[in-house]
């Protein structure tokens, strides 16, 4: 079995029927881009072709090395268990690359001298705003310094976004590159958007040039393709403050070649270079060791997982948001504390998640309780949190922290050795369980449920104001997650 071209058809030759390779490939490509998205497809797939079929091996040709090497370590398994979705006798896919004489349909008929890669990446300057905004990827408008919560994990990272935004006249670049690094959702991006934003409102003369390494990486390889890289290079001659999303990606022996004559050109002239990855540049192995070395050379802050308190801001930050279109919806403070303690992976599940109980309180009309927020998010718990702490767990384990009987707790005894840890009990019932007041009150030895609310007030204010007291209670908190 094998591929026939003509002039017009191009078809596979099976026992039992004839397949039109063209439509079959149209089906591969849509199949391919509903599952991985359409950034990804049109970065690394949009230029790959069927070059011919034998013997049950397919295969497929690009224009690059650097194509054909990303896409084989990562999406080879992939692209074969598609092709055999839609032709059953493609067992293994076999990836070529073009020689430069050769045409292909897509080349063929491809009029752009443009750079598409480019296409989703943000240049500011001085042109009118909206217009340069509407013909290219826009910055995200709710990322800003002013809706940014800062905490003890991303202060320095914080501080350094300001300063790199606000430059002063006559006074040298200070930290150059910036690199910022943390896990997903811990507002990396968030920052790369504000330093963009503020620095445009300051100096309005300023370019700003605002990309992905992804999106690096595919202008570059279309610049090379269509042997128009001195375009390419020009775009970042004249710019004042470049901005690099998810340094973690930029890939290619020839792509970080490029990227170190950029970033060289850019600090020697003294223009700001901004950077987020996930991790420290020390841990990037993609790298060669002295794009490594370059990336330390400036100042490297860290942003550590979002805690207890920039959860709770960002809860907040999203709760108002939300007032201003919808005045009628109430939610208390118990819940945002609950979701705080609950979602702990990012900022962008804390939100999702307060959308999801929006929505929920929207269409069946009942209050937004604890118990109700449960419910809304039970999936996205994870099954660490999503296992049911019960009031006897908690029970057992301030018995077993504070040396105190169980009786002892649930008794009417009001020595200090017996009701802080009695106190603490009642607060962890009321963050870590679903329980309403009057049920915790009634667990803890038939108790009044403005008894347990007192508890809890009072050990959320020692919480915020000694440290000792809070590193005690998280580690109690851990103890019955585990």
């Amino acid at each position: 079995m094998e591929i026939r071209r003509a002039a017009m058809d191009t078809t596979i030759n099976t026992p039992n029927k004839k397949i039109n390779i063209d439509d079959s490939w149209n089906r591969v490509r849509n199949n391919l881009r509903i599952q991985i998205g359409d950034d990804l497809y049109n970065s690394w797939f949009a230029r790959m072709e069927v070059h011919g079929f034998e013997n049950g091996t397919l295969t497929l040709s690009l224009p690059t090395l650097f194509l054909k090497s990303w896409i084989k370590s990562r999406y080879s398994e992939k692209l074969t268990e598609i092709w055999k979705q839609e032709v059953s006798e493609v067992n293994h896919i076999e990836l070529r690359v073009r020689n430069h004489g050769e045409k292909t349909k897509s080349s063929a008929n491809d009029n752009d001298n443009s750079l598409p890669g480019l296409q989703n990446t943000i240049m500011l300057d001085n042109t009118d705003e909206n217009s340069l905004i509407n013909t290219s990827s826009p910055l995200d408008r709710r990322y800003t310094f002013s809706n940014y919560v800062v905490g003890r994990s991303n202060a320095l990272a914080h501080a350094a976004s300001m300063r790199v935004s606000q430059p002063q006249k006559n006074i040298p670049v200070e930290f150059n590159p910036l690199y910022i690094h943390g896990p997903v959702g811990t507002g990396k991006t968030h920052l790369l958007n504000a330093i963009a934003w503020e620095s445009r409102a300051r100096h309005p003369e300023r370019k700003v040039l605002f990309l992905s390494a992804v999106r690096f990486m595919s202008s570059f390889v279309e610049a090379v393709k269509s042997k128009d890289t001195i375009s390419f290079k020009k775009l970042f001659a004249d710019v004042d403050l470049l901005l690099i999303d998810d340094m973690q990606f930029l890939q290619g022996k020839s792509v970080q070649q490029e990227f170190c004559h950029i970033f060289n050109a850019l600090d020697t002239s003294k223009h700001q270079i901004v950077i987020a990855g996930d991790s420290a540049p020390s841990k990037l192995e993609m790298l060669d060791d002295r794009m490594r070395s370059r990336l330390s050379g400036g100042l490297v802050a860290q942003i550590g997982p979002t805690d207890f308190d920039i959860r709770r801001g960002i809860l907040e930050k999203k709760l108002s948001q939300t007032l201003r279109g919808n005045t009628r919806i109430e939610i208390s403070p118990s819940v945002l504390d609950f979701l705080a303690r609950r979602i702990q992976s990012s900022g962008r599940e804390l939100e999702g998640a307060m959308n999801r109980i929006i929505a929920a309180h929207s269409l069946n009309k009942r209050p937004i309780t604890v118990e109700e927020a449960a419910l809304s998010i039970q999936d996205l718990i994870s099954e660490e949190q999503n296992r049911q702490i019960m009031i006897e767990d908690v029970l057992r384990t301030i018995s077993g922290h504070f040396n105190v009987t169980k009786q002892d707790i649930l008794s009417s005894r009001r020595h200090k050795t017996i009701v802080y840890p009695r106190q603490i009990g009642m607060y962890l019932a009321k963050v870590l369980t679903t329980r309403s007041l009057p049920e915790i009150g009634r667990k803890f030895g038939g108790r009044d449920h403005t008894t347990v609310l007192h508890a809890v007030r009072k050990i959320e204010k020692l919480i915020k104001t000694n440290p000792s007291i809070r590193e005690s209670i998280t580690t109690l908190e851990n103890s019955l997650k585990e």
